[in-house]
């Protein structure tokens, strides 16, 4: 049975874009990026919201000469990754090994995870527009966490 990972880049107050919908303030240091890196490489596939995925993509053909050894990294961690993109309004992914699906069933989601480790990415399709609540509707437990030099906190929560 595979993991279901939810990954996200949050302030501590659970914003993942600040009031204009601007993210540029998350923008991962080396360190971090390469945390992330390792975070997602065994990932068989990554589910997206469109949002999400369209943020991503440029990563289908970015072109990396002269890039830091965790960009072009995380470039083939992409290129190499399976990707379903949740939307009612792309009609095409702009992307290899991607498929969209019209709706979210989590039946399916199931079943995919019986095969492979899964990483949803975006807030709305993990559950609402914020990154995290802590209002008391989930039973979470601090598994680990790291702190990078750059004042990044990675927290590591897991169901009980």
């Amino acid at each position: 049975m595979g993991k279901l990972i939810y990954s996200a880049i949050a302030s501590l107050d659970g914003y993942v874009a600040d009031r204009n919908g601007n993210f540029d303030w998350a923008a991962p240091s080396e360190e971090v990026h390469a945390f992330v890196n390792d975070l997602v490489r065994h990932v068989g596939t990554h589910l997206y919201g469109r949002r999400t995925y369209e943020v991503l993509v440029p990563w289908e053909d970015m072109a990396l000469e002269g890039t830091p050894d965790v960009i072009r990294d995380f470039a083939g961690i992409w290129r190499a990754s399976d990707k379903v993109v949740y939307s009612r309004t792309l009609k095409v992914p702009s992307s290899a090994r991607t498929r969209i699906e019209r709706s979210f069933d989590p039946e399916a989601v199931r079943r995919m995870k019986e095969t492979a480790d899964l990483a949803i990415g975006g807030p709305e399709l993990a559950g609402g527009t914020p990154a995290f609540t802590v209002d008391g509707q989930w039973d979470l437990e601090l598994v680990d966490e790291h702190r990078f030099e750059n004042g990044v906190l990675h927290a590591h929560f897991r169901t009980r």
